[in-house]
């Protein structure tokens, strides 16, 4: 019996193991000196690895035309090549061409353990447990009616904030002291109205939690994962949104293992309920840099509700006109609330069309419906109301993934949007989750390689 029971500890300490990702090797301390007499870089620089795999290590040249080159072992010597050992101090000595002006160029090193990224094995990271103790400190009042609800909003922003942080992501606030009238002002070059929210002097004093991770390539896009992380005043918010942002929070935590050749960023918004002034802020008012290029947004707004009781799900008066092929399909489904929508405008179909084909490939049990609105949705102002919107105004692609709010959820906004009321469907969120990982895989390009700069001096 003492044997066999070293044998089930070992079995279960391997299977911990074999199911952890897989670190990518790290880059430190790196410094490059240039010999203009002898033709000769000199780089030193410290190797890294968790789980002490082998790497291969080679040098990436951008010169001053914007050509870029591969430097390895055929034209360098030292620790460059195929299989490079873990150390301090590792070296590098690369003789360039005399018509070439290392000054004048842009040295990277990189490293790869050769690792390949396995989909199926990533998905099954996404923890449920996880989500729910998330969730269990989430859920409850967030926003500005009462002193209580302000705590909570703010606490809630601080615990995002510490989430981003310990994960590896730079996490800070974004925060803004904005009126209506001020924001109608700063779109409308962009949008062409005059009033894209009610007009009024009120400041808004926002705080949305941003995390960051920098993407590898130089001319790297942006691809951002968003939810509103504040209630309707008098709900608890659980499904509004506290569940869009506990697959945030899951989606984070899973890519913040790896390096991506794109840019992503993960923002929790505020005020949203107060009409989008969260997200158009982050868009208008300079949390959106001009300088980035965005290549798609994908807004979790209410994600937790799903059913296969007949007649779940509801219709709104009006969209078998619009989606008739859609409706007949709810309808033939004897109106079954088992599916997640994924609503686009023409601007994002790309987007849409890229998140269903993840969803297909990858996570087979997830039903999608996908609705395209015309413009910015001003003929149905239904689907344009979080904060996907704000970047449809911006002409940036951007998908609304939910439920369906109220035809779902008769509790959307009243004090029964809470645990003692509704019951989470935390398979379908972690499909959506799962479905969501894989697309941002692709798109931003999951690397398992990591790139350092070389700082030369002479």
């Amino acid at each position: 019996m003492k044997t066999h029971k070293k044998t089930i500890t070992f079995l279960f300490f391997f299977s911990i193991l074999w199911c952890q990702a897989n670190n990518p090797a790290i880059v430190t301390n790196v410094k490059g000196i240039i010999d203009k007499k002898n033709h000769k870089v000199s780089i030193v620089y410290d190797l890294s690895d968790k789980e002490e795999n082998q790497i291969e290590v080679w040098l990436k040249i951008t010169d001053e035309n914007g050509r870029t080159y591969t430097i390895n072992k055929d034209n360098a010597q030292g620790d460059i090549g195929f299989p490079v050992a873990t150390g301090k101090n590792r070296r590098i000595v690369w003789t360039y061409d005399n018509t070439f002006d290392p000054a004048k160029s842009t040295i990277k090193l990189v490293a790869d353990d050769r690792y390949k990224i396995e989909i199926e094995q990533l998905l099954k990271e996404v923890d449920t447990v996880r989500m729910i103790k998330d969730l269990q400190f989430i859920n409850g009042e967030r926003n500005s009616s009462t002193d209580i609800a302000e705590k909570h909003l703010r606490s809630v922003g601080e615990y995002l904030k510490k989430s981003f942080k310990d994960n590896g992501l730079k996490a800070y606030y974004d925060t803004f002291r904005i009126s209506n009238s001020e924001l109608n002002e700063m779109s409308k070059a962009t949008t062409g109205s005059n009033e894209i929210v009610p007009a009024g002097n009120k400041k808004h004093d926002v705080k949305n939690v941003v995390g960051s991770i920098t993407g590898q390539e130089e001319e790297a896009r942006t691809f951002m994962i968003s939810a509103h992380y504040d209630s309707y005043p008098g709900s608890l918010g659980m499904d509004d949104n506290g569940s869009g942002v506990i697959g945030l929070l899951e989606v984070m935590r899973v890519l913040s293992q790896y390096n991506f050749a794109h840019n992503i960023k993960f923002i929790a918004f505020d005020k949203e309920e107060d009409g989008l002034i969260g997200s158009l802020s982050y868009v208008f008012a300079g949390g959106l840099k001009k300088s980035e290029k965005i290549g798609g947004v994908i807004n979790f707004d209410m994600i937790g509700i799903a059913s296969d009781q007949p007649g779940s799900q509801i219709v709104p008066e009006g969209f078998d006109q619009l989606y008739p092929e859609v409706c007949k399909e709810v309808a033939k489904n004897q109106y079954r609330g088992d599916f997640v929508i994924s609503t686009s405008n023409e601007n994002s179909t790309k987007l849409s069309e890229s998140f269903i084909k993840s969803g297909s490939r990858y996570v087979k049990d997830l039903k999608i419906v996908s609705l395209l609105v015309e413009g910015n949705g001003e003929s149905t102002p239904s689907l344009a109301e979080s904060d996907h919107a704000s970047f449809w105004y911006n002409k940036n692609p951007a998908l609304h993934i939910g439920e369906g709010g109220a035809t779902r959820n008769p509790n959307l906004h009243t004090s029964k949007d809470s645990s003692g009321y509704l019951k989470f469907n935390y398979k379908f969120m972690s499909d959506i989750v799962k479905t969501t990982i894989v697309l941002f895989m692709e798109l931003a390009e999951a690397e398992h390689y990591t790139e350092a700069s070389v700082r030369l001096s002479r």
